[in-house]
Protein backbone atom coordinates (compact mmCIF):
# COMPACT_ATOMS: atom_id res chain seq x y z
CA UNK A 1 0.00 0.00 0.00
CA UNK A 2 1.30 3.44 -0.92
CA UNK A 3 1.45 6.16 1.75
CA UNK A 4 0.69 9.86 1.37
CA UNK A 5 1.33 12.25 4.25
CA UNK A 6 -0.81 15.37 4.46
CA UNK A 7 -0.20 18.11 6.98
CA UNK A 8 -2.97 20.15 8.54
CA UNK A 9 -1.90 22.92 6.11
CA UNK A 10 -2.36 20.52 3.16
CA UNK A 11 -5.78 19.41 4.40
CA UNK A 12 -6.95 22.97 5.04
CA UNK A 13 -5.68 24.04 1.60
CA UNK A 14 -7.75 21.28 -0.02
CA UNK A 15 -10.81 22.36 1.95
CA UNK A 16 -10.20 25.97 0.92
CA UNK A 17 -10.00 24.86 -2.71
CA UNK A 18 -13.34 23.05 -2.37
CA UNK A 19 -14.93 26.14 -0.81
CA UNK A 20 -13.55 28.27 -3.65
CA UNK A 21 -14.90 25.80 -6.24
CA UNK A 22 -18.35 25.88 -4.65
CA UNK A 23 -18.17 29.72 -4.69
CA UNK A 24 -17.65 29.60 -8.44
CA UNK A 25 -13.91 30.37 -8.43
CA UNK A 26 -11.46 28.59 -10.70
CA UNK A 27 -9.43 25.88 -8.96
CA UNK A 28 -8.24 22.40 -9.86
CA UNK A 29 -8.75 21.36 -6.19
CA UNK A 30 -5.32 19.72 -6.36
CA UNK A 31 -2.09 19.69 -4.40
CA UNK A 32 1.03 17.94 -5.68
CA UNK A 33 3.14 15.98 -3.22
CA UNK A 34 6.76 15.03 -3.89
CA UNK A 35 8.73 12.48 -1.93
CA UNK A 36 11.60 13.84 0.15
CA UNK A 37 13.91 10.92 0.94
CA UNK A 38 15.39 12.86 3.85
CA UNK A 39 12.06 13.60 5.55
CA UNK A 40 10.71 11.45 8.36
CA UNK A 41 7.27 11.44 6.73
CA UNK A 42 7.99 11.07 3.04
CA UNK A 43 5.49 9.82 0.48
CA UNK A 44 6.13 6.23 -0.58
CA UNK A 45 5.97 7.16 -4.28
CA UNK A 46 8.07 9.79 -6.10
CA UNK A 47 5.13 12.15 -6.69
CA UNK A 48 1.35 12.15 -6.59
CA UNK A 49 -1.59 14.47 -7.05
CA UNK A 50 -4.18 14.72 -4.29
CA UNK A 51 -7.50 15.96 -5.64
CA UNK A 52 -10.47 17.06 -3.53
CA UNK A 53 -13.97 16.62 -4.91
CA UNK A 54 -17.28 17.80 -3.45
CA UNK A 55 -19.31 15.27 -1.46
CA UNK A 56 -22.22 15.48 -3.90
CA UNK A 57 -19.87 14.27 -6.63
CA UNK A 58 -18.03 11.65 -4.58
CA UNK A 59 -21.21 10.14 -3.15
CA UNK A 60 -23.63 10.74 -6.02
CA UNK A 61 -24.33 7.01 -6.45
CA UNK A 62 -23.34 5.48 -3.13
CA UNK A 63 -23.33 6.16 0.60
CA UNK A 64 -20.16 7.40 2.28
CA UNK A 65 -18.03 4.96 4.23
CA UNK A 66 -18.34 4.83 7.99
CA UNK A 67 -16.01 6.92 10.13
CA UNK A 68 -14.99 6.59 13.74
CA UNK A 69 -17.87 7.96 15.83
CA UNK A 70 -15.59 10.68 17.23
CA UNK A 71 -14.93 11.91 13.67
CA UNK A 72 -18.44 11.37 12.31
CA UNK A 73 -19.86 14.08 14.59
CA UNK A 74 -17.44 16.63 13.09
CA UNK A 75 -18.21 16.14 9.39
CA UNK A 76 -21.26 16.64 7.21
CA UNK A 77 -23.38 13.70 6.13
CA UNK A 78 -23.72 13.34 2.34
CA UNK A 79 -27.24 13.37 0.91
CA UNK A 80 -26.87 9.67 0.03
CA UNK A 81 -26.20 8.85 3.69
CA UNK A 82 -23.49 6.83 5.41
CA UNK A 83 -22.94 3.09 5.42
CA UNK A 84 -23.80 1.46 8.73
CA UNK A 85 -20.87 -0.16 10.48
CA UNK A 86 -20.99 -2.60 13.37
CA UNK A 87 -17.61 -1.45 14.67
CA UNK A 88 -15.67 1.78 14.99
CA UNK A 89 -13.28 2.58 12.17
CA UNK A 90 -9.93 4.08 13.20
Amino acid sequence: METIYLSRRNLLALLSKLDRLEAGEATACTIIKHADPHAEYSQSMPACAVIAIPDDVAYAHRPAGALDIEDEVNVTKPSTGVEISCHAVG
